[in-house]
């Protein structure tokens, strides 16, 4: 018995935001903006009937010329969608700390929110895996009426804990970086007025779905407006590629249309 061995088997393709199969009527723009001495790398996916625009907050290891293309296409469900690259990452100039990722996604945000194509649409902010932690601060001093947290943590604390084998968790102890350790999402949304979907999984070994569900009880002890979505089999960083994703997400912009949120903005 033999077996052919290529490269092509172990290489993957990028999928970069022009690869993205949008439906008709997408245009899709690709641009450096300047903040200070900083450039920012954006990928702004527009459609002319579109009712929300959402910007993505992406995980540690997103780049937009190698994982734009599936976030446009899982995103862009009658909404206009902007993404971003971190500091030092693909075409963004600066360090990867905690205080220029916050400052790098409020500059975006106050870009798209800038746009006239953006006028009388509803602003959801999109956070996943670390991305969460950043979307939540976003939220927080910014006029957001939709926040998502995907597969994230209420802190980086939680999040390291959820990392450690449960073997070593009485030996070891994480030592949080300082601009890190007074992070915490809930926290930063108590005052939230928007609406608030979390999704986790049960597949997912990076970010366990008790990471989701503590985030989701404690929001809603805070008497915010939460929804909890649970998926069954979806590793991390594979829910927006789950069959169910579109139904639920879609159900979630359609639902800001219909709450006193989206008259403000009338």
């Amino acid at each position: 018995m033999t077996a052919d061995v290529r490269l092509a088997n172990f290489m993957s393709r990028d999928r970069a935001p022009r690869s993205a199969a949008l439906p008709r009527g997408y245009a899709v723009q690709d641009l450096v903006i300047h903040r200070g001495r900083r450039e920012i790398g954006i990928t702004h996916a527009h459609h002319p009937d579109s009712k929300s625009v959402v910007i993505f907050c992406g995980g540690d290891t997103f780049h937009r010329s190698i994982d734009g293309g599936e976030a446009l296409e899982s995103l862009a469900l009658d909404a206009d969608v902007v993404l971003f690259d971190y500091p030092g990452y693909g075409d963004s100039s600066g360090s990867p700390t905690a205080n220029a990722l916050l400052e790098t996604a409020l500059a975006v945000y106050d870009y798209a929110d800038s746009l006239q194509t953006s006028a009388g649409k509803t602003r959801v902010v999109y956070g996943f895996s670390i991305g969460g932690l950043v979307a939540a601060q976003v939220a927080r001093q910014r006029a957001v009426d939709g926040l998502v947290l995907e597969a994230t943590a209420a802190n980086a604390e939680r999040w390291a804990r959820s990392r450690i084998p449960w073997h070593l968790k009485p030996l070891v102890r994480p030592r949080i970086d300082p601009e890190l350790a007074d992070i915490d999402a809930p926290s930063a949304l108590a005052q939230f007025g928007g609406l608030v979907l979390v999704l986790g999984s049960q597949g997912d070994r990076r970010a366990p779905e008790s990471l989701s569900r503590d985030i989701f009880k404690r929001l809603v002890k805070y008497g915010v407006s939460t929804s909890l979505v649970i998926f069954s089999h979806a590793p991390h960083g594979e829910i927006n590629q789950s069959r169910a994703f579109a139904p639920v997400f879609r159900e979630f912009l359609n639902h800001l249309q219909e709450s006193r949120w989206a008259s403000l903005r009338q």
